[in-house]
């Protein structure tokens, strides 16, 4: 009850400021989360720009449940700054290392999709090139038929014309 009327315990802050570091920690591991993702999906600025806004809404929804949950609906700086502690220990340490493994997974599996759609569609490429191939021919054909018709009709004009 003393909590209520003189504000948190020290006790109650340190908990809340650790509590916010755990947080950062697992916010930092949802950020490479989406930047792998992203990378997944594309590298163009406007899916870069969409994710980012997508994980600081995802970010600012979770930091105000956490400031319900455990300070009681009372909005602090020292758990933005627990936060940012978090965020910062992961992302410069165990971040790295996931970011790398995840990058190189992203690749290996986009080769890997790659090759399968080759081997797929290899069969679908030679008949689309043996109908191109007919499909000239045929049209080289009309073209020369539609010449001569067009030739001798102009002739038949002309002899119908004297006549």
């Amino acid at each position: 009850m003393t909590d209520y009327l003189y504000g948190l315990s020290l006790a109650t802050q340190t908990k809340g400021f650790l509590l916010s570091m755990g947080l950062g920690f697992i916010m930092g591991f949802f950020y490479d989360l989406f930047r792998i993702t992203r990378l997944a999906i594309s590298k163009k600025k406007v899916f870069i720009i969409i994710f980012d806004l997508a994980y600081c809404i995802f970010l600012c929804f979770v930091s105000f449940i956490f400031c319900m949950t455990v300070n009681e609906g009372q909005f602090r700086f020292y758990l933005l700054l627990g936060e940012a502690i978090g965020f910062a220990v992961y992302y410069f340490s165990l971040g790295v290392i996931v970011f790398t493994f995840g990058e190189k997974s992203v690749g290996v599996i986009k080769s890997c999709f790659k090759r399968v759609f080759r081997i797929i569609s290899f069969p679908f490429q030679r008949i689309f090139k043996w109908a191109k191939g007919v499909f000239t021919k045929i049209f080289k054909f009309g073209q020369k038929s539609r010449k001569k018709l067009k030739n001798k009709s102009k002739i038949l004009l002309k002899v119908n014309k004297h006549l």
